[in-house]
């Protein structure tokens, strides 16, 4: 089996994400910095955080209908185009100094449409311009594309933010988005996608339909849920952590998100280079005991070395529970569904992200990070053992 990167289109495709995502992961760490240096707030990280995520539980189980129905290389470009205006107009607004914490939640929610959309079809689209063989190794270069990008980008942030302003983190997250609608415009697509006819409804229906009869994917999208409402919610309160117990500036919060980039990064090159479905399971084993123990330690931690690591640890965990869920998702699911299931997934694994934003914002303000870490870690470690109890055990009778 040859790899996906051989492939041109595929490979133009992966260098424009990673262009693109890099300037998205900019102006995220930018912006949360700037959210936690108007407000000083737990509250409003978690309150933007939702903003941001909450369009999704809305839209991203209709952004799989639209994505099995119209073609994925034009959805693509409408979003990539879409996204690009909340950053010039939070860009102006702070180069102008009129900037306030409501201009930011506007285009958040602004954003957080453009993804409900772009999710699905990105997710699909990659069986468009690769040979089913690559699917796995094609959804964990996406990965790696990702993560490259949370390296890069928290990088580049952390330095313009500290020698020239955080306008320019917006401006220039505008601009990444141009090279991936180049290219989108210009690929040949490999592999084409038969449309469906039937209504909205049916097509929901039809796709739920298909999860519930199938309790492999059913259990892996309920763990996903738990980990991303549980586990993922722990970057939302990482300025609080940075700022008032590691008591470190922009430079020191963007090391930490960029070493969760490269325990990522490091993880999906891993499993790109594994090629058989059945045994990658065992990440997902391992990454659903691995994730709760980084977790616990970051709660522990007052030093930002050893934060440092376990945040390693924590994007080496989040790789492999993620990546390989989504890979073993996609080659169970037939190509006319895959757009609705992938949306079923991303309605999980970014619906249940605003959830989760919110209450640990909330929760933090009460109880303390220390306190509320704690807790996430023991859920997600009693999450881990049950999935490691039940999924085992489908794959034998199945």
């Amino acid at each position: 089996m040859s790899h996906p990167l051989k492939i041109k289109e595929f490979r133009a495709y992966w260098i424009g994400q990673v262009i693109s995502l890099s300037g998205t992961w900019m102006q995220h760490i930018a912006q949360s910095w700037l959210v936690y240096v108007l407000t000083k707030s737990a509250f409003y990280l978690g309150l933007i955080s939702f903003l941001a995520s909450f369009p999704t539980l809305l839209f991203t189980l209709f952004g799989g209908v639209v994505a099995d129905r119209y073609p994925r290389r034009n959805i693509l470009i409408v979003t990539q185009t879409f996204s690009a205006l909340p950053a010039v107009v939070i860009g102006v607004l702070i180069h102008l100094n009129l900037i306030n914490i409501w201009h930011i939640a506007i285009a958040s929610c602004v954003l957080g449409i453009a993804t409900a959309f772009d999710m699905p079809a990105r997710q699909a689209f990659i069986t468009e311009i690769v040979y089913p063989d690559m699917i796995t190794s094609a959804v964990a270069m996406q990965s790696i594309s990702f993560n490259i990008a949370r390296i890069v980008g928290p990088m580049l942030a952390g330095f313009i933010v500290a020698h020239l302003n955080f306008y320019m983190c917006f401006y220039l997250n505008a601009l990444s988005f141009l090279p991936l609608i180049f290219i989108l415009f210009s690929i040949k697509l490999n592999f084409s996608t038969s449309s469906i006819h039937v209504s909205f409804k049916e097509s929901l229906k039809e796709g739920l339909y298909f999860i519930l009869k199938n309790r492999q994917i059913l259990n892996i999208i309920c763990s996903v849920g738990i980990f991303t409402l549980f586990g993922l919610s722990f970057m939302t309160i990482l300025p609080i952590i940075a700022g008032e117990i590691l008591k470190v500036e922009a430079k020191g919060f963007s090391m930490i998100v960029s070493s969760v980039g490269v325990g990522s990064l490091l993880s999906g090159i891993f499993i790109a280079l594994r090629r058989d479905i059945p045994e990658k399971l065992n990440h997902i084993f391992r990454a659903s005991l691995l994730f709760p123990i980084g977790l616990f330690g970051v709660t522990l931690s007052h030093n930002i070395y050893l934060t440092i690591g376990f945040a390693f640890l924590l994007g080496v965990a989040f790789v492999n529970f993620f990546t390989v869920s989504n890979s073993f998702i996609q080659h169970l699911t037939e190509q006319r569904l895959r757009g609705r299931v992938m949306s079923f997934f991303a309605f999980v694994f970014l619906g249940f992200t605003p959830i989760g934003n919110l209450l640990v914002g909330a929760l933090v303000e009460k109880f303390g990070v220390k306190t509320v870490l704690e807790i996430y870690s023991l859920i997600c470690l009693a999450g881990g053992v049950i999935f490691l109890k039940i999924l085992p055990a489908q794959l034998k009778s199945s």
